[in-house]
């Protein structure tokens, strides 16, 4: 059908393909460009459907008919309709096939229940069907039909499933009883009575919680069984084509749709009710069952629910036939939904009145009658059984083919007798209440001033109803006045939940009692009811007297709240020092801490990084046993200035650290840059030997170099590099540690104390820069790393000379001729042992001991809020940002993370990280 449709010129090129013919040069291919509409485009069955409808209404005048079945019963390529007698049909086929010749469209393999028309329609008599092939099925849409007897079949044949679980005797597992459901084709759920059964068994199985290729257990097992012995009649089911052969004069025809529902499951049933004169035939429509929801629901909710797919099921046959249906019945069962039908929808809770108002807005409630259960083929899509009196399924009650009159009755739906457990009941309570027990919401605020101005907002909207009230001019914005009025009820308030015994006696002149917290305070009532108290001080001029409030109150936690952000969080003894000339608040120090305890941005302003505990060594620091720079750390230092010419230029010095033995070897760099780096490395190299590790900061020079010598591992020469770099591993430190560089920074510190002392008196050349460099080199190499006896009969303490050179100044006395070789190189190596059984007893104490972390930390966790410790920065200036991702060590502490900032994630170190309180 596609390539029957040609593409305009303009937009043929949007199909354009490559092609090569046989001798072509596959780097020249030939350029092809379809004309027609390609199979597999997701535009080609719109364009489709657009040109055979455009081309049938060419023929809108001449053939009516035709062009309307070809608009509405074409499903792209495939066409289905029906005619009265084989006259009608062979005509509107011809028709049909003429409309669509006209546009080049040639349809055929013409099926029908009438041989006749079948070879008027084949051109070729050979196609025509044969006698053997006259009575096998005809898929149509996905539905089998029997041309023969003219009804629709049920062919299951479960291809997909691997295992045979319908003919043997086979547990099947959650996945081959989902497969079995699935391939029974039921579009207008003719046999919903049968599998309605397996829907409900396939809940159970979901609320068991097996997994999807878990046999079933045995109660499901038996349910499996018992459905699988009704599985012979939906293949032996047949549903007529043809509702009725009255319809084409038929004096009424009627739609009646019966809704049940039960604890498993709910459904409705459509049936086309046709009568002329006394004949009257029932046909089965549609049908439509849904399993019950895993929340559980009453049994009257659940019949509501069937009788809302009823109403739907009905009006989508009601939409869909051509049929002109003249009245339309829907049948229930449960009186309980008959009289909620006749009451008024807003008089129910939400679930019920807003599907009596669905229910009622597509229906009327003459058109809903009472059915007894028995007489109700719905009850049969409700609930698995092993009946087999399917037969009122598939004919519809008996009653339907008699006359109205004798269809059932029910006067018994009187409202009286109405279920009121899903009716609204409302209560209306009013109170009057006084100041004195009033009642705010004080807590819901977290600000003084947002408290009163919603008081004073209050307030000024009653002001507004008075004004109407009495007629007089209304205002137009809160006052000055208002806010006032508004911080006294506060402050009323306030005192009153806790005063209110002392607030009495003042009120009735009387005494306060001794034990009251007041007793002391000389306090009074003013005119506005707040409670004062009097110091010595009254006759001051401008003296006013301060207002007592309570210490524990959310109001005077607010008032206190915004002194001090008044003060900017800053300045604490004089917001102390304000607050106590208007208020007097006893334990005002213990109020004031817990503001700023409580305080988001002090909380954040005082949160300080908590390193965690300091880790075990690594395993380079205490490789016993190792050549020397076996695990190496390398850090730049400088610039320092040498003299050329009559020019000075920049050298660095590139340092490398034994990170076993604390020696240090020191190259020349002449820059910054990776080629520079490289060679640096590789003289150390030619000198030392190949390290196993390197360890390093994240310099960028750094970096491009590891990743130089990544891609020398691909038998990759660069500048000399051969692929016997694939011997080391590069390892980074993360970002900002220079805690974890310690072991070289340290050292470089005492390379520059020592060339600073050089530096002042001499110019260097590039000569004596690298001079000056190895004499630094061999200072560092001789320093102790263990403590300095001064008994004579100790041994010297340990240097990093003494395994690079054999002592600690490089003196090794002269050994005499008689000692053979094989004796020297024992000695040698006695030397060696010796030195690293010192090195193990002596060195070793003294590096593991921590110096300081030595308590564990809770581990941040991802999702914290947090702040990035810069000392480059002012602490307002510090990045905040979220934890994204955690690396957790061996002993369950977190030393660096993840963090998610607004200008990207950085991996930084726990102890350059604060985590902040943000709750409350």
């Amino acid at each position: 059908m596609f390539h029957r449709i040609n593409i305009r010129d303009s937009d043929m090129h949007a199909q354009r393909f490559l092609w090569c013919d046989h001798g072509d040069d596959p780097q020249q291919p030939s350029i092809y460009v379809m004309r027609a509409l390609t199979f597999g485009l997701n535009c080609a069955p719109f364009i489709a459907h657009y040109i055979r409808d455009k081309n049938a209404d060419h023929f809108e005048n001449e053939l009516p008919r035709a062009v309307e079945a070809v608009k509405k019963n074409h499903y792209v390529d495939d066409f289905i309709d029906c005619g009265d007698d084989e006259q009608s049909a062979l005509e509107l086929a011809q028709q049909v096939k003429k409309i669509h010749g006209a546009a080049g469209f040639n349809i055929r393999g013409w099926s029908s229940n009438s041989k006749f028309v079948v070879e008027q329609l084949e051109e070729d008599p050979m196609s025509v069907q044969s006698v053997k092939e006259w009575g096998s099925t005809t898929k149509v849409l996905g539905m089998f039909w029997d041309p023969l007897s003219d009804n629709f079949k049920y062919i299951c044949r479960f291809a997909r499933l691997r295992r045979d679980v319908i003919n043997e005797s086979i547990i099947p597992t959650k996945r081959e009883a989902l497969q079995v459901l699935m391939s029974i084709f039921d579009p207008l759920g003719f046999v919903c009575c049968y599998t309605v059964g397996l829907k409900i068994l396939l809940q159970d199985v979901w609320r068991s919680g097996l997994a999807w290729d878990d046999p079933l257990q045995d109660n499901l097992f038996d349910k499996w069984n018992q459905w699988k012995s009704i599985m012979p009649l939906i293949t032996a089911a047949g549903i007529p084509r043809c509702y009725s052969l009255l319809l084409k004069d038929a004096e009424d025809v009627q739609l009646h749709t019966f809704v049940d529902a039960g604890e498993s499951a709910y459904a409705a049933v459509c049936y086309l009710r046709v009568s002329k004169g006394n004949d009257v035939t029932v046909s089965l429509v549609a049908g439509k069952s849904k399993v019950t929801p895993l929340k559980p629901l009453s049994i009257p909710r659940l019949e509501l629910q069937a009788a809302v797919i009823g109403v739907k099921l009905a009006n989508m046959v009601s939409n869909t036939q051509r049929i002109n249906i003249m009245s339309k019945y829907w049948w229930t069962d449960s009186k309980t939904v008959l009289r909620w039908m006749r009451m008024d929808p807003k008089n129910f809770h939400q679930f019920v009145m807003h599907r009596i108002g669905e229910i009622l807005e597509a229906s009327n409630v003459s058109q809903w009658r009472w059915v007894p259960s028995r007489n109700n083929p719905a009850d049969l899509a409700t609930k698995t059984t092993t009946r087999q009196c399917y037969q009122l399924w598939f004919t519809g009650p008996n009653f339907l083919r008699s006359s109205a009159e004798a269809w059932p009755q029910c006067e018994e739906l009187s409202l009286e007798e109405c279920d009121d457990s899903e009716i609204k009941h409302y209560v209306l309570h009013m109170k009057k209440e006084h100041m004195n027990n009033l009642m705010l919401n004080v807590e819901h605020f977290s600000s003084w001033k947002r408290l009163y101005r919603a008081v004073a907002t209050f307030l000024f909207c009653v002001d507004r109803l008075r004004s109407v009230v009495l007629a007089r001019q209304r205002k137009t914005s809160i006052d000055f006045d208002m806010i006032q009025k508004a911080q006294c009820l506060l402050i009323r308030y306030a005192q009153s939940s806790e005063y209110c015994e002392e607030i009495r006696c003042l009120k009735r002149g009387k005494n306060i009692d001794n034990s009251s917290k007041l007793f002391t305070l000389n306090v009074y009532l003013d005119t506005d009811g707040i409670i004062r108290c009097k110091s010595r001080v009254e006759h001051l001029n401008n003296h006013e007297d301060i207002i007592v409030m309570p210490n524990s109150h959310h109001v005077t936690f607010l008032i206190v709240r915004w002194a001090h952000e008044n003060f900017h969080h800053l300045m604490h003894e004089s917001v102390i020092n304000q607050i106590r000339g208007t208020y007097f608040i006893n334990r005002l120090r213990v109020l004031y801490k817990r503001v700023r305890a409580e305080c988001q941005k002090c909380k954040n302003h005082s949160s300080i990084p908590q390193p965690p505990q300091m880790a075990a060594l690594p395993a380079a620091r205490i490789a016993a046993f190792e050549r020397p720079f076996t695990y190496v750390g390398i850090d730049y230092f400088g610039p320092l200035l040498v003299i050329v010419g009559r020019r000075r230029e920049k050298r660095w010095g590139v340092l490398f650290t034994c990170l076993t033995l604390r020696a240090i070897h020191i190259e020349v760099a002449h820059s910054l840059n990776t080629s520079s780096c490289i060679m640096a490395i590789r003289n150390f190299i030619s000198r030392r030997g190949y390290p196993r590790e390197i360890f390093s900061d994240n310099g960028t020079n750094f970096k491009a170099s590891e990743k130089i010598i990544s891609e020398s591992l691909k038998n990759i020469d660069l500048n000399g590099i051969a692929s016997s770099f694939d011997r080391v591993k590069w390892r980074f430190n993360p970002p900002s540690t220079p805690h974890m560089d310690g072991a070289w920074e340290r050292l470089v510190r005492s390379v520059k104390t020592v060339l600073y002392e050089i530096l002042p008196s001499t110019s260097f050349s590039d000569e004596s820069l690298r001079s000056a460099l190895n004499e630094v080199e061999f200072i560092p190499n001789a320093r102790p790393l263990t403590f300095v006896s001064l008994e004579n009969g100790d041994d010297e303490a340990l240097t990093p000379n003494h395994l690079l050179i054999g002592s600690s100044d490089g003196y090794r006395p002269i050994c005499s001729d008689t000692v053979n070789l094989r004796q020297r190189w024992q000695l040698t190596q006695q030397f060696a042992d010796r030195f690293w059984h010192r090195w193990v007893k002596e060195y070793i104490p003294v590096i593991s001991r921590r110096t300081k972390w030595f308590t564990k930390q809770r581990p941040v966790r991802i999702g914290d809020v947090v702040v990035i410790a810069d000392q480059d920065l002012p602490r307002n200036c510090w990045p905040k940002g979220r934890i994204v991702d955690v690396v957790k060590a061996k002993d369950g502490q977190v030393r660096s993370a993840m963090v998610e900032t607004k200008s990207g994630i950085l991996h930084r170190p726990i102890a350059k990280v604060a985590v902040l309180d943000v709750g409350t």
